[in-house]
């Protein structure tokens, strides 16, 4: 036979052991989870920092375009366009790429309209 009070103290120990361990690992995942958010945090400035130069970057060429339209009375700028909420993050860096091209093209192709032609 088996001492009660004995049996008490074992449960008592398991117990105390298991909330121990319990305890510590709470800890560790509270100290991972606080580096999670930092992290995404410094992600979610980086990506707002990003996105505030792009579009200050955008404006600019959009002002550009606007410059080089002045005076020509058969062609309007209109409003800046909002950003595609359909475009896709990763492809950033190739949307960009693609605006000075088009902006350069557009500029002689104004150039060529709104020149006089020479008479044939």
């Amino acid at each position: 036979m088996t001492d009660p009070v004995a049996e008490y103290k074992e449960i008592l120990d398991a117990t105390r052991q298991a909330s121990r361990k319990l305890a510590e690992r709470e800890r560790k995942r509270t100290v991972e989870l606080v580096a999670e958010i930092r992290a995404a945090d410094k992600a979610i400035a980086a990506a707002t920092d990003t996105e505030a130069k792009v579009k200050q970057e955008i404006r600019g060429w959009w002002a550009e375009v606007a410059v080089r339209m002045h005076g020509l009375a058969w062609i309007t700028p209109g409003r800046p366009l909002d950003p595609d909420p359909a475009a896709h993050p990763r492809l950033l860096d190739d949307y960009v790429a693609e605006i000075q091209p088009r902006t350069n093209a557009f500029t002689n192709i104004l150039r060529r309209a709104s020149w006089p032609r020479r008479p044939a």
